[in-house]
């Protein structure tokens, strides 16, 4: 359980002394202990602590720090602050701030390396430390949050590289939406490091809608998090805790009402037996008479002794918060003599109401929360107001010249001081924390904020600061809530350009009018009106007319589904962009197009417009300009089946998008590689690459959608209902429009009930195919994707009439890739579903081409398969003998890639025919297919590292995958298994025959 302290002494310096006795919590250090020796060991571990107030979560993690000091590692602590507005990421500011008033300015630089400049963004000192920092670039909200996590939690690994790191994060109930996604962002990158995160919450304060209910949700999926629930002393512990503080032996009754009545709380026990003498104690038991039924109570009573100066500054102190500065305090009390001041501040020190902060932090606090709230509450209304107001006062004349940076504080001073203070600087000031807030991607505090200067200003025409505040609060909103909410921002956005627009503040306009909203999101979102507004305040062929419409045409091209009004806009900003030089703006252009024309089904546009703006990238070193580029590239020439070009952006887009440090093309990225890996059958490392995708983005249709189809390829149906759930659930956030959710489950749903023929019947799916192809602003692509789906459903129904609907429907699609689909193929089994078996077998015969000459294998096994049941339907001549061919063959590759479904089908086919399946053949000494990849490279004199690269799998697991090679094959080094791989003939390249 945890310890407790016994005895609290002040040094000369005020600070708390370390050689007091300790107390119970013995099972709860243990486990902390060991959490420290795995961190210790490189294996990063998080653990929280929870428990009512007063329970001794501080303290256990105060042990924990003393012991992790011993065995030399770093010790970086942050607190939470209890008012609503609190600056973002404020436990996680002075964490760094802690470390960097200490580190050396090269030392510094070396451990934030590029992500210096991001963290300077909430860091603004950090540019005066480090000279010369650059501007990160212009971002999406998401996107420039992600980048910024990314940078601390590469700041931190690298800091625990040279020194153990232990981070303690106190008081997180308290913690504001920004600092918790960093905690989470944290959680799932810290397993491989040397760092140990220690929280400590009230858990009694944290439920329902509580933000950290969500926090808690997700870190519980970690396997390194553990929560350790501390409860009260026990009632040997409380007389041990008793007899110690008072230095007295009190009777076992007395212990026995003192541990009823605190429940073993150690704050309330001392809070308690401090306002016992000790001679009163040990000499009868009718002290415990007067121990109060509530902590509060026992509080009060010890602030009763203190004198009425005391009494007076306390007051003081609590209205600026549970922490504050001793010259703010000195300013705020001018009645108070300076020797009086400072005798009260001695006379609150030495009975422990309030405490010196560590080292670093500077200031003062009150010792417990509690503590703080029972002397606020004591204050009339009336007062508190006036106290705010004079504090909100004298904070301005104090940092007068840095108001920005005191902006949240400002403003919660003058907002709880009401009518005494007016509106007018509450909302100057929340106004300035609002930008500040968005600044630093704090975009909850930013809505806290902004939303308070309209209920500030509520019944009043509209007007520049309101017009500020719906921008704000637009901004915020866009980054922090979900998207079918996002009808609100557009409302926001509506509002601030409607007075931008009635004063001609064409600045604000276009920015309101190019903000970077996530296009697809239905079509209640008229993003498009705004830019058309907004071009008429500019010439024609002017640079702010040529952004405005190259986003134009990507609105209209994608959530419009207008492709050639897109193509319109994207001419006049291309013509703009290059009439005038502008790399950046025709780079731009080319991308939105390149996107634009994959929506449309216009691929070979796509691939040549990607190609263009990749040069134009490589010219402009923009690494956000590469990827997108690369990643259309990539998609158009993958359904178009050029392999060869598709794996060439693929194996190229990681580098650009891992330097990006954009969580949506970082994604995009394993996306591509995903995908790249399971169209030849690499089911392994497709997962494994999808896994890395999902814990970016795990509501990211695409990657759900790519996973269930690798789980239902190698027959793992459970894991395939798993992620189908997954992406059915984002569909229901969503709701029914023409979107990627959508369009994925309407093609993975019925994909995966045509492979195993067993699991329901997709009725979400169908609605969602319903949804698109109902919709006039569907693209048609999404229509395509739709009509796949209901392609399959008509198959699995023999539905003769659905299936000429779609065929007729997709027929132009003929000699593409959809999802993971030869169109040809679709085609083919519409075809035979309708009857016509001689049409179906053309299909089939184009399908079997494409599949081969791209490198599509199992989609290649899959139509061998469909092909050869529709040969045995139409029993013409040759028919069995062409069917049983392309069954062996089918087989031969079904096997190979662990195809279980298709394996099972097949064999069952073949036995229908009478004809017995061969048995598959097995590699030798039990191998699997990706122990012989592995060993193939190991051949090839390949280090781990680089046949992890080769094979998109992490040196861990190729580690592994050599260990389990030189165990089957009795072998003791790599050279004696390169040895064994050529006397097995295992070393040839397996691929060449199907190429």
């Amino acid at each position: 359980m945890l310890t407790v302290t016994a005895m609290t002494n002040l040094d000369s310096r005020g600070n708390e002394s370390r050689a007091s006795g300790f107390i119970g919590r013995r099972q709860e250090l243990a486990v902390l202990t060991a959490a420290l020796d795995e961190t210790l060991a490189g294996r990063g571990q998080m653990v929280m602590l929870a428990g009512e107030p007063g329970i001794g979560k501080t303290r256990l993690a105060q042990e924990l720090v003393d012991l992790a000091e011993h065995r030399g590692a770093r010790i970086l602590w942050g607190w939470c602050y209890e008012h609503r507005g609190a600056p973002p990421y404020w436990p996680w500011l002075q964490c760094i701030r802690t470390y960097i008033e200490t580190a050396d300015t090269d030392q510094l630089r070396q451990d934030m390396g590029p992500g210096a400049a991001d963290i300077s963004e909430i860091l603004p000192e950090l540019t005066v430390k480090l000279e010369g920092l650059e501007t990160p670039p212009t971002l999406e909200p998401e996107q420039a949050r992600f980048r910024l996590f990314f940078a601390i939690i590469t700041f931190l690994k690298n800091i625990s590289r040279s020194q153990p790191l232990v981070l303690v994060l106190d008081d997180l109930h308290w913690a504001n939406e920004s600092s918790l996604l960093l905690l989470e962002f944290l959680a799932r990158e810290i397993s491989v490091s040397s760092i140990i995160v220690v929280g400590a919450y009230r858990d009694d304060e944290v439920s329902g809608s509580h933000p950290f209910v969500q926090t808690l949700g997700s870190l519980v999926r970690e396997s390194h998090f553990q929560r350790i629930p501390l409860g009260g002393l026990s009632r040997q512990e409380v007389g041990e805790f008793v007899e110690a503080r008072a230095g007295a032996t009190i009777a076992d009754a007395a212990v026995d009402t003192l541990h009823q009545r605190t429940e073993g709380n150690p704050l309330f026990v001392g809070e308690v037996v401090g306002s016992v003498g000790p001679e009163e104690m040990a000499r009868d038991q009718t002290w415990t008479d007067s121990i109060p039924e509530a902590v509060r109570d026992a509080i009060l009573r010890r602030l009763s002794q203190l004198s009425e100066t005391c009494d007076q500054l306390l007051r003081t102190a609590s209205v600026i918060g549970r922490n504050f500065d001793l010259p703010l305090l000195r300013v705020l009390s001018p009645e108070i003599a300076e020797a009086e001041f400072l005798e009260s501040l001695d006379e609150a020190l030495g009975i422990r109401i309030v405490e010196i902060l560590p080292a670093g932090i500077g200031g003062y606090q009150f010792s417990h929360a509690l503590i703080q709230q029972a002397v606020y509450e004591e204050i009339p209304p009336m007062r508190k107001a006036q106290a705010h107001a004079a504090v909100g006062e004298i904070l301005e004349g104090l940092h007068s010249n840095n108001l920005n940076e005191h902006a949240g504080e400002l403003a919660r001073h003058f907002a709880e001081a009401g009518a005494v203070g007016g509106t007018e600087k509450l909302v100057r000031y929340s106004l300035i924390a609002g930008e500040m807030a968005l600044d630093s991607f704090g975009y909850e505090q930013a809505m806290v904020h902004f939303s308070r200067v309209l209920d500030a200003k509520e019944g009043v025409t509209l007007d520049a600061e309101m017009a500020a505040a719906h921008f704000g609060l637009g901004r915020a909103q866009a980054a922090a809530l979900p998207r079918y909410e996002f009808g609100e921002v557009h409302l926001n956005f509506t509002r601030a350009f409607d007075y931008y627009a009635s004063v001609g503040d064409t600045a604000r306009i276009v920015a309101i009018a190019e903000f970077p909203l996530p296009l697809l999101i239905g079509p209640d979102m008229r993003s498009g009106q705004l830019i058309e507004r907004a071009l008429e305040h500019f010439p024609d062929d002017s640079i702010q007319a040529g952004r405005l419409h190259a986003y134009h045409g990507n609105v209209q091209g994608m959530a419009d589904g207008d492709y050639q009004s897109a193509r319109d806009s994207f001419d006049r900003a291309l013509a703009i962009a290059r009439r005038e030089g502008n790399t950046a703006l025709e780079m731009r252009t080319l991308n939105f197009a390149a996107q634009v024309e994959v929506w449309n089904n216009r691929f070979n546009e796509s691939l040549a417009w990607s190609k263009i703006a990749i040069d134009l990238a490589a010219t402009a070193s923009d690494p956000r300009g590469e990827v997108a580029a690369r990643y259309w590239a990539y998609l158009a020439a993958k359904t178009l089946g050029d392999r060869e070009e598709a794996l060439r952006q693929a194996s190229a887009i990681l580098e650009p998008a891992v330097r990006l440090r954009d969580r949506y093309w970082l994604a995009s990225a394993y996306s591509a590689v995903d995908w790249s890996l399971a169209l030849e059958g690499n089911w392994d490392s497709a997962k494994e690459v999808n896994q890395r995708g999902l814990d970016l983005m795990p509501l990211d249709p695409r990657l759900l959608g790519q996973r269930v189809s690798s789980e239902t390829q190698t027959g793992n149906q459970v894991q395939a209902q798993v992620y189908l759930e997954q992406l059915e659930e984002l569909v229901r956030q969503t709701g029914s429009r023409p979107n990627v959710g959508n369009s994925c489950l309407a093609v993975a749903a019925p994909s995966a009930r045509s492979t195993f023929d067993t699991i329901g019947r997709p009725n979400l799916a169908e609605s969602s195919i319903t949804a698109i192809l109902s919709s006039p602003s569907a693209t048609p692509l999404f229509s395509t994707w739709a009509r796949t789906g209901a392609s399959f459903l008509a198959v699995l129904d023999d539905d003769a009439e659905a299936a000429g609907e779609q065929y007729a429907a997709l027929k132009a699609s003929a000699g593409i890739l959809i999802v993971h689909l030869s169109m040809d193929r679709v085609l083919g089994l519409l075809a035979g579903t309708m009857g016509h078996l001689d049409n179906a077998m053309v299909h089939f015969l184009d399908a079997y081409a494409f599949c081969r000459k791209a490198g599509y294998r199992p989609e290649l096994a899959w139509t061998c398969y469909d092909h050869a049941s529709v040969l045995l339907r139409r029993g013409g001549p040759g028919d069995r003998e062409a069917a049983a061919s392309l069954l062996e063959e089918g087989l031969s590759i079904a096997t190979e890639l662990g195809m279980a479904p298709l394996v099972d089908r097949t064999a069952a086919l073949q036995r229908k025919m009478g004809v017995e399946p061969p048995k598959s053949a097995a590699y030798p000494d039990g191998l699997t297919q990706r122990e012989i990849d592995v060993l193939q490279l190991i051949c090839g004199g390949k280090t781990d590292r680089e046949i992890g690269e080769d094979l998109f799998i992490s040196v861990k697991t190729v580690g592994n995958h050599v260990s389990n090679i030189l165990n089957k094959t009795n072998t003791a080094n790599r050279t004696e298994a390169a040895t064994y791989a050529a006397q097995h003939g295992l070393t040839l390249n397996r691929d060449t025959d199907t190429q």
